[in-house]
């Protein structure tokens, strides 16, 4: 069939679509032309498939626009195709109101380009049609017809005029479904009319009517919601504005530079430290330091979250200059993760997830050293779980302290325990005391960190991820195993983990056994026969398997540091000459006794440990000679053991002897710390002398060490006694 063919029967169409005969669908009349051995090319069929199958199922605005262009190109010119379409158009499914913009689109498109529309005035008509009966009306069908006039007035394609006469009509029978008639139209296309400049007076006229009769009449509360959302959605109440913040010019033009010039590169940080030194800090009325402490933070709270690393290079760009900036900064960034340890809230979680991140930046940029690092995520895990005096007095008494939390397991990835692991897990768990080494424990419950919040492992996974790739080295080692100890020791007391936290903690782990590989590269040696080869240091950080595990390395460590700082501050007394002889020998003995009171079983891997720490504290500090101390102890030792077998006449003799064999040796042992101590002085001295001549740029403190100044502190307070 050519279109010249169709052409020849618009006649006959006409009449089919002005009668009223049985209504003959479009699949029906395609299945006789193919029985009667018509084409499916032809431009007919092709139509009947375009408004029967494939518009009904365009819900997009991309599927409309290519629909609209193959009917103007295909089937366009022909008249009768276009009232076959609008028809089509006019009759929307019942249960399909989603095609109602859709459908407004398509008729606006072909508005464009024909003119001999009657969509809109069909559906005018049946608008004011199904108002004129009020029995046997059907609501569902005039909210549809006046959600379709409303799209195609927003389209532009039926006039403002259509939508205000059919409110207009509502409001002259104003109940029953009128009432919802009018909502409809007021709802669906009320906003556009009203900001639209040439219907607004009419339509305010048309509200207010409304809203007149409604105060007058007694409607049912449904009606009267309704006419209110109506109203509102046309005409919403305005807001109470707040009034814009004054600001001073300096302000703002700080903020300016925090906000839009600086970023993490060298020219932009450059720039920005210029800027800021060129401030009126000789002015008194004017607090610069504060002014840009405070914009910094807000850079980094309200502006971008990579703006961190931005903020820390600009704070050591002028720690040299204007070193009350970092200073400032980095007290405002400890207060605010104390601010929320004291007073945690959820609102407040990636405000401090940003300082986290800030103070992780500062020691990446050199203006923090390690050991604040290490101190606050310390103090992130320990804050509010310190041990009460009562509980130590319980665990004197032998009494009973149960761990809390339900994870006893490691975290595994892709790892599920067993129903029969679970209940030895369950059965396996054994009451642990507190150790009196420790004075924080993550058992002990607190109100700010129930077992159910897990944000503060959050907190240290932030921070050392930012600082994973300049802190893991040969010295920071043992302090990184003690802090990973204790977050797996907080992390077992948690009663559960969310996602997010568990998938943090998995990929920390990961950052830092990248960085512990890159520390100790694996190099291949040739193996020797003799000689044996030495023992390859470990390239990953332990990920211990309970609870129990990592509370024992914790204690071991604890216990470590409390008998290195004992020592040392008895070899400093002794040095001073603040302790005699016998208090001196007592301090060397010191670990013996404390080891041998301790109320936590050590294994062979906490023994090693503690040698380890005693080896490292050694090293780091003073070149004394231990192999007295050690031949004092020892010697003591075969000393009580020959007592033990000597007879009881005998004792008062041989301890008379001990003493002065004490003494004798403590005096000496004296004399020998007396000489080493002068001569670390003077190498010390020579060293500052010399390195004052060259004055290399030193971490603060790198320059001085701490126990050097306690050493100097000293020898002042003895050459005053003297």
């Amino acid at each position: 069939m050519e279109v010249e063919d169709v052409d020849t029967k618009d006649d006959g169409l006409d009449e089919f679509e002005e009668g009223d005969t049985e209504d003959v669908t479009m699949e029906d009349k395609v299945e006789g032309e193919s029985e009667d051995g018509g084409n499916k090319d032809t431009p007919h069929y092709k139509l009947m498939v375009l408004l029967e199958q494939e518009l009904p199922e365009a819900s997009r605005r991309e599927k409309i626009d290519e629909l609209a262009d193959r009917f103007c190109v295909n089937h366009g010119s022909n008249k009768n195709s276009r009232k076959r379409l609008y028809k089509t158009l006019f009759l929307v499914p019942h249960a399909r109101l989603d095609l109602l913009p859709y459908w407004s689109r398509f008729a606006a498109i072909l508005d464009r380009v024909y003119s001999d529309s009657t969509l809109v005035a069909d559906l005018e008509h049946q608008l004011h049609g199904q108002a004129r009966f009020k029995k046997n009306q059907n609501l569902d069908s005039r909210l549809r017809t006046a959600r379709y006039l409303s799209e195609l007035t927003k389209f532009r394609v039926a006039p403002p005029i259509v939508v205000l006469r059919g409110i207009k009509r509502c409001l002259e029978d104003f109940t029953g479904y009128n009432i919802d008639v009018a909502c409809s139209l007021l709802e669906n296309c009320g906003r556009y009319l009203y900001r639209t400049k040439h219907t607004h007076k009419k339509l305010s006229e048309l509200m207010d009517t409304m809203m007149r009769i409604k105060k007058a009449r007694n409607l049912d509360e449904r009606h009267v919601a309704m006419i209110n959302s109506a109203f509102f959605m046309v005409n919403p109440p305005r807001k109470a504005t707040q009034p814009a913040k004054k600001i001073s010019p300096l302000e703002g033009y700080l903020r300016h530079l925090m906000t839009s010039r600086l970023d993490a590169d060298d020219k932009s940080v450059l720039f920005v430290s210029k800027q800021i030194q060129r401030l009126p800090w000789s002015d008194p009325g004017v607090d610069c330091g504060a002014l840009v402490s405070k914009y910094m933070m807000k850079a980094c709270r309200k502006g971008r979250y990579k703006s961190t690393k931005a903020v820390a290079l600009l704070a050591a760009n002028l720690k040299r200059n204007k070193p009350e900036i970092a200073a400032r900064l980095i007290d405002s960034v400890v207060e605010e993760i104390q601010w929320f340890l004291e007073h945690p809230h959820f609102r407040d979680h990636q405000r401090t997830l940003v300082c986290a991140r800030i103070f992780g930046e500062l020691y990446c940029s050199g203006v923090i050293p390690s050991s604040a690092v290490f101190e606050m995520m310390h103090h992130v895990l320990s804050f509010g779980h310190e041990i009460p005096d009562a509980l130590r007095q319980v665990t004197e008494s032998q009494e009973s302290f149960a761990p809390r939390g339900k994870v006893t397991q490691t975290i595994h990835e892709d790892e599920e325990l067993a129903d029969g692991q679970e209940k030895n897990a369950e059965e396996g768990k054994t009451i642990v005391p507190v150790s009196r080494f420790s004075a924080h424990d993550p058992r002990v419950f607190c109100h700010g960190d129930p077992p159910t919040v897990a944000f503060r492992i959050k907190l240290v996974t932030t921070i050392l991820d930012t600082v994973s790739s300049l802190i893991v080295t040969t010295s920071n080692k043992t302090k990184i195993e003690f802090i990973l100890a204790s977050l797996q020791r907080y992390l077992f007391v948690k009663n559960s983990l969310p996602s997010d936290v568990e998938f943090s903690v998995l990929d920390l782990f990961d950052v830092l056994d990248s960085q512990l590989k890159k520390l100790y590269p694996e190099t291949k040696r040739k193996p020797q026969s003799k000689q044996v080869a030495p023992k390859a240091p470990t390239t990953s950080f332990v990920r211990y398997n309970s609870w129990i595990d990592a509370h024992k390395f914790v204690i071991a460590a604890e216990m470590a540091e409390f008998v290195s700082q004992a020592r040392t501050s008895t070899r400093l007394l002794a040095q001073a000459g603040l302790l005699g002889a016998e208090d001196a020998s007592t301090g060397d003995l010191l670990e013996d006794d404390t080891v041998g009171s301790g109320s936590v079983e050590m294994t062979d891997e906490d023994d090693e440990f503690l040698d380890r720490c005693d080896s490292d504290s050694d090293v780091e500090g003073e070149d004394y000679t231990p192999s007295a101390e050690d031949a004092v102890v020892s010697e003591e030792s075969d000393n009580e053991v020959s007592d033990e077998e000597s007879v009881d006449d005998e004792e008062a003799f041989n301890g008379e002897d001990e003493i002065d064999e004490a003494a004798a040796e403590a005096a000496y042992l004296r004399q020998r710390q007396d000489e080493a101590f002068e001569s670390e002085l003077r190498k010390l001295t020579m060293d500052a002398l010399e390195k004052g001549k060259t004055r290399p740029e030193l971490v603060p403190e790198e320059r001085f060490p701490v126990r050097c100044q306690q050493h100097l502190n000293l020898s002042q307070r003895s050459l005053l006694q003297t």
